[in-house]
């Protein structure tokens, strides 16, 4: 059996790992759906470059370097890509988040201040209510 064959086993083996993994982790709900299909992609695209080892091997020749820096070259491209997608959604949410906080700190102002104009209202029985709430 040749390198290029092992190589490919591997790299099939690893693919089908990864989603087993995937499936796993989406079913017990630790990943949601969007980012179980992304990774559910990379297993594909893994089991898909086994089935291309021959061909990478003629790009390696082209290149001049070997079929697994051809292989490490293009999956740090996927981790590279990977990265930035996942940088954005980080990012987008912190930008909720700061958005949500301010608003409940508004809120907890007009609650507050609502709460005080009903302590220093001049009927003592909106008081009473308060403090039997409290």
């Amino acid at each position: 059996m040749s390198t290029t064959v092992k190589q490919a086993i591997v790299l099939a083996l690893g693919g089908l790992g990864l989603a087993l993994v995937i499936l796993r982790l989406a079913r017990r709900r630790l990943l949601t759906t969007r980012y179980a299909f992304g990774w559910l992609g990379v297993g594909v695209l893994v089991m898909l470059a086994a089935a291309a080892m021959p061909f990478v091997g003629d790009l390696g020749k082209v290149a001049n370097i070997t079929p697994t820096a051809v292989l490490l070259m293009v999956s740090s491209a996927v981790l590279l890509a990977i990265s930035i997608q996942l940088s954005i959604s980080v990012s987008l949410l912190q930008e909720r988040l700061r958005s949500t906080a301010e608003a409940h700190a508004l809120l907890a102002r007009k609650v507050a201040e609502i709460e005080a104009r009903q302590s220093k209202s001049p009927s003592g029985h909106e008081n009473e209510v308060s403090q039997d709430t409290a």
